[in-house]
């Protein structure tokens, strides 16, 4: 009997084991393989990142044309609209004749006609941006210690080292790449090798495996670089008035411009007030999508309508909205809506149908706090809560005609929270309010065309239609970001070629010709040296020059000659002095009645010859009387008066 217990149970631990064996070997299938040109195997992203939501996201700030976008964890392209918030995983397309531009803070990103263009990252740290065709421009205003901006394309990979001005244009074949600097300095990273990029410098470089690169100066400019250089032109005269107030590197400052007025309050310092209607409310002129990781997402309709909607908070004063911005000394930290919401999943004691409701958070309201008692600044204030059916919030309706009118005194009995509502998103959520519409997608192989990178990127998002079920099953209530980055799979949102220079600058090709595309080592068709290599070497040659040699030869010198031959030369008329007057042991004049002579070595023999008279000892013994002096000399006693 214990026999056939053991065999039972031997045969249920083998069964296990073999379970076990191949879920370990179909979870080896999905882990990347091969080298550099295959998936990568490690994926740039730390367990902070993905255990909570980037604190950046973009803004599609400018749409001309036919523009489409592909949201994140779907494969269905959808009609973009300006005030979208981009993150990771989203794909961006500019058609024929169309353009966009695409706002990060601290750089502007312009998309040309036929053009491909995605984030492979997108956080505080880090935008890594993805060109498959097409030409972008990116305008970098400033670059932090620790920041990292970088293109990849499907044969190189820019990293951008400066401030600046930066054009890439990629072909419709992927195999070729044009880096231009108009501004600034870049580093390319292609073929195993590093090609320093400085300003004023356009870089063609060809090839895939192998890659050529030809230098050459920058052409005249094209239309899409006069568009962009006029946008900058009105950014920067825009931004001069809300630098004084809003925090650097607020995403969409920009766009207040002439919209609305600066000014002070007693209680919340300087605020901006926008031109509006007098029953005007915020968060009541757009529509809501769903954007992971974050959740539920507002997408104003206003030109100006995205700072003030993802940053600072809203108050009340003077019978006027206004928006008040963060500290200008604290870094911003995106946010989908600073709201606090009413119902969700329940009615909200209104109209049938209306069961989603909000208000804007005000001043020293907590964004996202759990728990508390329900009261908030702007719960008293006429018209701040907006409500609407539950099918027009999930479906990406505009809000505005289908606004709800809460009776007075209801608030009281609603208690709002900052809990998001319990609400599963539909696809339509997602796709926004152009869903359906007919519009221009790219080609298959432009859309999905891997790259070259020099960054790992982290993990691709979670697909749309697993978040969902997860969400169904958590009751309509949100996923956390521990919980999102559990179901993220191990793959990149795009796929990609990790480039691992084996070099730092460019070697010349042998005896001044081009190199072949795949010949080993770097393929460069014309070789020019940096001009940083010509200082070094004029600093070696110092010992050659001919003045520290004349320090060394002071002996040759003629001016001390005549100084040891005073002897020679006719006697000067000095006036002598009395014995008594000179220190001891300093030497006297000399005699007439003495033949100099000079002692055995000392000075003398040194030199070879006589010493100077200042040099020549005082002789020893009895001193002898002082001969009269002779005439025509002075003699040397001082004449006494009586």
């Amino acid at each position: 009997m214990s026999k056939r217990r053991l065999s039972v149970f031997g045969g249920i631990g083998a069964g296990m084991l073999i379970c076990l064996g191949a879920f370990g070997a179909a979870l080896s299938q999905d882990e990347p393989q091969g080298d550099q040109t295959q998936m990568i195997e490690q994926l740039g992203e730390s367990s902070g990142q993905a255990a909570n939501a980037p604190a950046r996201a973009a803004q599609l700030s400018d749409v001309e044309g036919s523009v489409s976008l592909e949201p994140a964890g779907t494969t269905t392209w959808t009609g973009a609209d300006v005030n979208r918030p981009l993150t990771l995983g989203d794909k961006v397309w500019a058609d024929t004749d169309s353009r966009a531009e695409i706002d990060i803070g601290d750089a502007v990103i312009r998309l040309g006609s036929m053009t491909g263009f995605s984030f492979l990252n997108l956080d505080d740290q880090t935008a890594q941006m993805q060109v498959t065709a097409g030409t972008v421009i990116v305008h970098v205003d400033s670059l932090a210690s620790g920041e990292q901006d970088e293109i990849d394309t499907p044969n190189v990979a820019l990293t951008l080292q400066q401030a600046g001005t930066y054009r890439v244009e990629v072909n419709d074949a992927g195999d070729t790449t044009v880096v231009k600097v108009s501004e600034g300095a870049a580093l390319v990273s292609a073929g195993g090798q590093s090609y320093p990029v400085a300003a004023q410098q356009s870089v063609t470089f060809t090839g895939t495996n192998g890659v050529a690169a030809e230098y050459a100066t920058l052409g005249a400019p094209d239309s899409l670089d006069d568009w962009s250089l006029q946008r900058d032109q009105q950014e920067q005269q825009q931004a001069e008035v809300a630098q004084d107030y809003v925090p650097p590197d607020t995403v969409g400052e920009d766009d207040l411009g002439s919209y609305g007025s600066w000014q002070e309050t007693p209680d919340w310092g300087y605020a901006w007030f926008p031109n509006v209607a007098a029953d005007w409310a915020p968060y009541s002129i757009g529509y809501w999508v769903w954007v992971s990781p974050w959740g539920w997402t507002w997408v104003d309709q206003e030109p100006w309508g995205y700072a003030p909607f993802h940053y600072g908070r809203w108050g009340y004063w003077g019978h006027r909205w206004c928006w008040v911005p963060g500290p200008r000394g604290v870094r911003p930290v995106y946010s989908p809506a600073m709201v606090a919401w009413v119902g969700g999943g329940a009615a909200v004691g209104v109209a049938a149908g209306a069961r989603v409701g909000w208000l804007p958070l005000g001043p020293g309201d907590r964004y996202g706090a759990r728990g508390g008692d329900g009261r908030f600044v702007n719960s008293e204030v006429p018209g701040a809560v907006t409500v609407v059916p539950d099918n027009v919030f999930t479906g990406a309706q505009p809000v505005g005609p289908h606004r709800v009118s809460l009776p007075r005194g209801s608030m009281a009995a609603l208690r709002p929270t900052t809990a998001a509502p319990a609400i599963t998103p539909q696809r339509q959520s997602v796709l926004g309010a152009n869903a359906g519409m007919r519009i221009r997608t790219p080609p298959s192989a432009i859309a999905n065309r891997p790259v070259v990178a020099r960054l790992a990127p982290p993990r691709a998002p979670v697909s749309f239609t697993s978040e969902q079920a997860a969400i169904r099953a958590n009751g309509g209530r949100p996923l956390s970001a521990t919980q999102l980055s559990r179901m993220r799979p191990y793959t990149p949102a795009a796929p990609v070629r990790l480039s691992t220079p084996t070099r730092s600058d460019r070697p010349p090709s042998a005896a001044g010709q081009p190199m072949r595309p795949g010949a080993q080592g770097a393929a460069v068709r014309r070789y020019m040296p940096p001009p940083r290599v010509i200082a070094p070497q004029q600093r070696y040659t110092v010992p050659e020059r001919p003045v520290p040699q004349q320090r060394y030869t002071p002996p040759e010198r003629p001016i001390p000659q005549p100084h040891f031959t005073p002897h020679e030369s006719p006697p000067r008329a000095a006036p002598a002095r009395a014995p008594e007057s000179h220190p001891q042991g300093r030497p006297q004049p000399p005699r007439a009645d003495v033949a100099p002579s000079a002692p055995a070595g000392g000075y003398a023999a040194a030199l070879g010859q006589s010493p100077p008279p200042m040099y020549r000892p005082i002789p020893s013994g009895p001193a002898t009387a002082r001969p009269a002096p002779s005439p025509g000399r002075l003699t040397s006693e001082r004449p006494r008066h009586s």
